[in-house]
């Protein structure tokens, strides 16, 4: 009976020891950070990081997004632009033996965004007169809404102040689609460069985000 009390204490205490070491090596395992560049486009991205495994050093970010703007952007004139935003990405940090945030990592992940775009321009109009079908150019408020999907991969590197603090660098490439409520198929009025709201093709993704674990 002796003996097995004490195979019992022997188990037991090392099974805390593993436990404690095991805490020790993972650390923190969620994050909160911010993406400054997006205030460019008139939005804020917050980004979420989140531990997946307990074996290998994999996070989920989920990447919120709200967007206002008026006045113009990006050689567009409007009267008001809102939108939302959502990023997933699974990210892979790829130095051996550490489950610490920290180093090279690849990632990738998809992308939405909607937005809805309130302007004063010309378009056309149909009318009907004598059963016969007109169209004619008129100016007056038009409301857009514009659905972008895609998706990117990204290189990086993260670095650690202390434990908490994250300062993170990436680039890539990636793919948008985005249609446009007002045209047929495709975007092509929001379609001026890669970061503009309603671009469509191949792009070159880069980033910096800041932020801290707990």
């Amino acid at each position: 009976m002796k003996k097995i009390l004490l195979i019992v204490s022997i188990v037991t205490f090392g099974s805390c020891l593993v436990f404690a070491q095991e805490k020790e090596i993972l650390g923190s395992r969620m994050g909160i950070g911010f993406v400054p560049q997006y205030a460019i486009s008139g939005g804020m991205r917050f980004d979420i990081d989140r531990s997946i495994s307990k074996i290998s050093n994999q996070w989920l970010i989920i990447s919120p997004q709200v967007f206002m703007v008026t006045g113009g952007r990006y050689g567009h004139e409007f009267e008001e632009l809102t939108g939302l935003g959502l990023d997933i990405k699974h990210k892979i940090y790829l130095k051996p033996n550490s489950m610490k945030p920290i180093g090279f990592y690849a990632q990738y992940g998809i992308m939405f965004q909607h937005f809805s775009i309130i302007e004063n321009r010309q378009y056309t109009e149909s009318y009907f007169e004598n059963g016969i079908e007109y169209y004619e150019v008129v100016e007056g408020e038009v409301n857009t809404k514009l659905n972008k999907y895609g998706g990117n991969f990204h290189l990086g590197y993260q670095w650690l102040v202390g434990d908490k603090v994250y300062f993170d660098i990436y680039t890539g490439a990636g793919i948008r689609i985005s249609h446009n409520s007002q045209i047929e198929g495709l975007d092509t009025w929001y379609n001026n460069y890669w970061v503009d709201y309603g671009y469509s093709g191949t792009l070159l993704d880069a980033g910096f985000r800041v932020g801290f674990y707990f």
